[in-house]
């Protein structure tokens, strides 16, 4: 195909070089007003843009055009008149989507090129003749080549297995051996060709298609030559394969939710230089002299009010009232080259040599200029105070505890979790990725004293990270989470106890980042149901304090359907559980999760790892009696010591020797078969 595009590429530039010479010929005069309006040259330009796949995968209208995949645009245009041009074009670039959700997890990626062939309007008709940027409209034909992959396995070839808590791992949940899964993380490697997988059995189905580009943009005219164009083009394909998933597929990959019918489409937002072959002759404009100016007066102008006109006057702008010669120089009575005005010497002898201030020099004030000249120690130097911020005090870092990330939609009893915690940070970055963080600590102890109390409540995930300029956390490392920190107190701050937060809605369709940006502090929050959730940032402890601020959205945005929720030791509960009595009815689902007391076990954690340990650690565990390591979420890996205990005064016996040991960092944390549980839960089922 790229074969024969380049020949079509090649005669349409021949056939256009004959044409233009040929029309050149047989012009007898161009006319006078615009001779130059029926010569246009060839343009062969380079761009660069992002592509962006709408499909089944993610549905038609998910995602940000601009956080995509890089693409590469090389074209030829020729003008064919005023107001029209033809242009031939060659895309190369990958086509992709990844989808994560509690229903289903898909994702492909597909290296295409495209050859087509397209034309534009530029409104030539209603615009000015000479602008500097033109837009313009295009519709076109293309060819398109594309080849799909999936990634279906991780780089040791195991097979990605989603569970329901949003972790990727090498068995599947409903697996008899589920207990003993590790886990995994996506290698993003497409290895898997989906034509030749043939889920849906669509069979040797062609990998090319045509599709019709509909663009739009503006191109910037920096020289004659050369021009700048942004633009973005959306390409509607024939084809509903390219990502391998169409209405017909079916099976658990793609969950309740089927196809959306419509062929695949994707946009192309980019920019581009491009280069007009056509020469340009100097043109040489000659200016009427107009009979009513008076050039003479022009030419008695003398700006300084010196009596010299500027066109001989060699001293411009002297200072008004000060004499001055023929040509306009302030007078120098004794030739010093200080001028009259500013010597307070009018009589110096003749090639003395004298100060800034025209006064003769004696050898003494020679000398003290020289010492001047060459001092390096300040004695002789004018100072001045200043006020100088040097040791002025650095910003300090920031830390935060992170204790969840999600690529996808978040479960309904995980989201009360979070939001019974008064001081969560909730944030999403682009169009999947969200992150739960606490605090806001200007020291490290703190920031792990906090961490700590977070696993044992049941968020076994929790590290320790700082927070960049662009607002994304990096974590501090292995050996900084796991620190000594003894000597501080616990935070009391818990997700234990009653809290009330505002809740603006809940919506199927997402809130704009403009009426976000308006409404300052709000969590977002994307649930399983679909549903985007959307809180005032505050928590309160009373029912009035939360009715207040519910007043004053309504007050200042006009946000009149907010109303007031209530979370208690993790999860929602309605109002009238909280002491407050309405009359409206909630929708609140709850789910009772009953706990085997025989199943209730304490142990003593001693340090979780993201990385290798340090060799320092690894020989302190290897002294230790019992030490167990286990795969937990976020990538970490869990060390406890002293096996199990049936109590919690038994483990907390032994923490305090390994304490004595010389690992500071150890806590008791609560099972219940083998599932992480908040400490204080354990101790509430024994009775403790």
């Amino acid at each position: 195909m790229l074969k024969r595009l380049t020949f079509l590429i090649v005669t349409f530039l021949f056939c256009t070089s004959i044409f233009a010479v040929g029309e050149k010929d047989s012009i007898p005069e161009p006319k006078k007003e615009n001779p130059k309006e029926m010569f246009y040259g060839p343009t062969v330009g380079l761009g660069v843009g992002m592509f962006k796949f709408y499909g089944d995968i993610l549905d038609a209208n998910y995602g940000n055009p601009l956080v995509s995949n890089i693409g590469y645009d090389l074209h030829i245009k020729q003008q064919l008149n005023a107001y029209l041009t033809a242009k031939f074009y060659v895309l190369f670039g990958v086509l992709s989507a990844n989808e994560r959700s509690i229903n289903r997890n898909l994702n492909f990626r597909s290296s295409i090129t495209v050859g087509g062939f397209a034309l534009a309007y530029n409104f030539d008709h209603i615009l000015p003749e000479k602008r500097t940027v033109s837009p313009f409209i295009s519709l076109g034909i293309e060819s398109i080549e594309f080849h799909s992959k999936t990634d279906l396995f991780d780089g040791f070839g195991n097979e990605y297995n989603y569970w329901s808590d949003g972790s990727i791992r090498n068995i599947a949940e409903s697996d008899p051996n589920a207990a003993s899964a590790i886990v995994i993380q996506r290698d993003y490697f497409y290895e898997t060709d989906l034509r030749e997988l043939n889920v849906d059995n669509f069979g040797k189905y062609p990998e090319r298609t045509f599709a019709i580009p509909l663009g739009v943009g503006a191109t910037m005219h920096m020289t004659k030559n050369i021009d700048f164009t942004v633009g973005t083009s959306f390409h509607f394909t024939f084809s509903d394969v390219i990502d391998n998933i169409t209405d017909a597929s079916t099976g658990e990959r793609i969950g309740e939710q089927e196809g959306n019918g419509g062929n695949d489409k994707f946009l192309m937002t980019s920019f581009s230089l491009s280069y007009n072959f056509l020469k340009h002759g100097k043109e040489e404009k000659i200016k009427e002299f107009e009979e009513d100016i008076d050039y003479l007066a022009y030419d008695m102008d003398d700006e300084d009010n010196d009596g010299v006109i500027d066109f001989i006057d060699e001293c411009p702008w002297t200072p008004k009232g000060v004499e001055v010669d023929e040509k306009g120089c302030p007078l120098d009575k004794d030739g010093d080259f200080v001028p009259n005005y500013k010597d307070d010497e009018l009589e110096s002898r003749k090639d003395a040599v004298v100060s800034r201030t025209g006064v003769e020099m004696t050898d003494d004030m020679i000398f003290e200029a020289y010492q001047r000249y060459m001092d390096s120690t300040g004695m002789f130097a004018e100072t001045e105070t200043r006020l100088i911020a040097a040791n002025k005090r650095k910003n300090k870092k920031k830390y935060k505890v992170q204790f969840g990330e999600f690529t996808g939609s978040i479960s309904a009893e995980l989201i009360d979790k979070f939001l019974s915690i008064p001081d969560v940070e909730i944030k999403t970055f682009g169009d999947s990725l969200t992150v739960i963080a606490v605090g806001d600590y200007d020291n490290l102890p703190e920031a792990i004293k906090r961490k700590i109390q977070l696993t044992e409540e049941g968020f076994e995930a929790a590290i320790v990270v700082e927070e960049e300029k662009d607002g994304t956390f990096t974590s501090v490392g292995d050996a900084a989470n796991n620190m000594s920190v003894d000597h501080l107190p616990t935070s009391t701050i818990s997700s234990q106890g009653l809290l009330f937060r505002v809740q603006l809605g809940a919506f199927s369709k997402r809130m704009t980042k403009d009426y976000m940006d308006q409404l300052g502090n709000v969590i977002e929050i994307k649930g399983n149901d679909g549903l985007w959730k959307y809180l005032h940032g505050n928590s309160f402890t009373t029912m009035e304090d939360a009715a207040r601020m519910k007043i004053n959205l309504a007050i200042d945005f006009g946000i009149d359907e907010a109303y007031i929720v209530a979370y208690k030791n993790g999860k929602r509960i309605p109002l009238s559980q909280a002491g407050v009595k309405s009359s409206a009815v909630e929708n609140i689902k709850t789910t009772n999760k009953t706990y085997d007391k025989a199943a209730i076990k304490f142990k003593v954690q001693i340090g979780s790892y993201k990385n290798q340990l340090p060799t320092e650690v690894l020989s302190m565990f290897m002294s230790m009696e019992g030490v167990e390591q286990d795969e937990i979420d976020g990538g970490l890996t869990r060390y406890t010591a002293g096996g199990e205990f049936a109590s919690y005064a038994e483990a907390e016996a032994f923490k305090a020797k390994i304490i004595e040991s010389g690992i500071g960092g150890a806590f008791v944390i609560g099972l219940h078969n083998n599932e992480l549980i908040p400490v204080t839960k354990a101790k509430e089922i024994l009775a403790e």
